[in-house]
């Protein structure tokens, strides 16, 4: 190793290493850099524009817009339909018409496929879908042809670029922009139907024919033909009953029975207090020996006037006395019939007033029962007498009672806050499993209609009623 003068190691002039030079971009990069920038910029511009569009046909004018503007002296037109063409957007006409002559000639020419008629230089680098013709709608030497057709082939879109001097000019920034443009278009615009459509087009095969099987499948249930049912709320009440009233003016002096007892005819239900009674018919037989004294005098010493007013006054004391000793044989209320006692809660009333003929009990037999179907007003049409119905009570959920309609009640009736026609329905309780007062649900099967019509009728018949029909 050599040494300078001070000892130390001498730094050869081939062991310095020289600093690697700082290359800048060249023109040509920041050109490109630039140009790739002025690319995405307008791709993103018509894009954004597209998006604010509130529907197609605004998305197509905007489309056309900004096309033409990129291009200038060119023409350029956007045809839009399915198998053929619906409308046709001129740059510089507008919307055309069938009768337009242009709007002829893309019809003639909506099937047709572009054909590469050349194969384009470094220069003209064409993008998906833009195909370069030899011709145009309106005579120019050349266009391009862009099909922006959706992918689902639910309908066509083609934009035409017509002039020579589109080949000269930059291309990439419309091929960039194409898949958007496509799905603003086609994706994210057309009715429900055609939105549900494009969905069920993304999932496989399978799924689809489950989806369409399941439809088909709704669709034979919907328009089966069934008995239209009428659904209505039911009680049960005893065919036979019989009130028991008080049959005179007094006191209730005890109860024998309670709501639900059996009960069997000759048994006493309730019994009187006798007491005012006796002592008003002590007081008429103390008159009536009076007035028969008065009566024999009377006819003793000749009076016969007196005599006969004596006798008068004897015979009307009788009646009272027979009328109090026959209420005295009734003062015990007895059953006339075999039965259950339905109502009636006398435990409360003891020593209370009773008015002649208030109701006091209600006694019921239970061999055979009378079902109410309280059927809403809007489908008393839809039920008459023999109509089948089949009635599941909540007390006997097993029990499932299968019966015409015997009749129904030609006035309406308030129950539950509901204007309701009440039809009847008589069935046998041999083992007196019915009891009054239960409820439940029954279904009344009318005419034969499609099973979708039971569910939907109401609702139909407000619309039609509400637009006048």
């Amino acid at each position: 190793m050599n040494r300078d003068k001070s000892g130390q190691p001498a730094v050869l002039a081939s062991d310095v290493v020289a600093p690697l030079p700082v290359t800048s971009p060249t023109r040509q990069e920041r050109t490109s850099s630039e140009s790739e920038s002025m690319i995405d910029a307008r791709s993103l511009a018509i894009v954004e524009q597209m998006a604010a569009a509130s529907d197609r046909t605004a998305a197509i004018t905007l489309l056309v817009k900004f096309v033409s503007e990129q291009y200038p002296g060119c023409l350029v037109r956007c045809g839009i339909g399915g198998a053929t063409i619906r409308r046709l957007l001129d740059s510089k006409l507008g919307w055309l018409g069938p009768a337009s002559e242009l709007f002829q000639q893309a019809s003639e020419r909506w099937d047709e496929d572009a054909k590469l008629i050349r194969t384009p230089t470094s220069a003209e680098v064409a993008f998906d879908g833009d195909q370069l013709t030899g011709s145009s709608l309106s005579g120019e030497d050349r266009s391009v042809r862009m099909n922006i057709d959706d992918e689902m082939g639910l309908g066509r879109c083609v934009l035409w670029i017509e002039g020579n001097r589109v080949i000269e000019r930059d291309r990439v920034w419309l091929r960039r922009a194409l898949p958007s443009i496509r799905s603003l278009l086609w994706h994210q615009s057309g009715g429900w139907l055609t939105q549900t459509v494009r969905q069920l087009s993304g999932y496989g095969y399978v799924a689809r024919l489950y989806i369409g099987l399941a439809v088909v499948s709704f669709i034979v249930l919907a328009s089966w033909p069934v008995s239209y049912r009428v659904r209505c709320a039911t009680v049960v009440r005893p065919l036979h009953s019989r009130v028991i009233s008080a049959p005179f003016e007094s006191t209730l002096q005890s109860a024998n029975v309670q709501i639900g007892d059996a009960v069997e005819a000759g048994d006493v239900l309730i019994t009187l207090d006798g007491r005012p009674l006796r002592l008003e018919l002590d007081s008429i037989e103390a008159q009536l020996a009076q007035a028969e004294k008065e009566r024999d005098i009377a006819m003793a010493t000749g009076k016969v006037a007196e005599g006969q007013q004596a006798a008068l006054h004897h015979r009307e004391l009788s009646r009272k006395h027979e009328l109090l000793s026959n209420r005295l044989r009734r003062l015990q209320v007895i059953s006339p019939i075999s039965g259950i006692v339905v109502s009636g809660d006398l435990e409360r009333s003891i020593g209370m007033s009773m008015q002649m003929g208030h109701p006091v009990l209600e006694i019921a037999p239970l061999d055979q029962m009378l079902i109410e179907l309280e059927i809403p007003e809007a489908e008393v049409g839809f039920v008459e007498p023999k109509t089948p119905a089949r009635i599941r009570l909540s007390g006997l959920q097993d029990t499932v009672i299968d019966q015409p309609v015997k009749a129904i009640h030609p006035s309406a009736e308030i129950r539950d806050e509901q204007n309701v026609f009440v039809a009847t329905i008589e069935v046998s309780n041999a083992d007196e499993l019915l009891r009054p007062g239960m409820r439940g649900e029954a279904i009344a099967y009318g005419p034969i209609r499609p099973w979708l019509w039971s569910h939907i009728r109401g609702g139909v018949e407000k619309v039609l009623w509400w637009i006048g029909i």
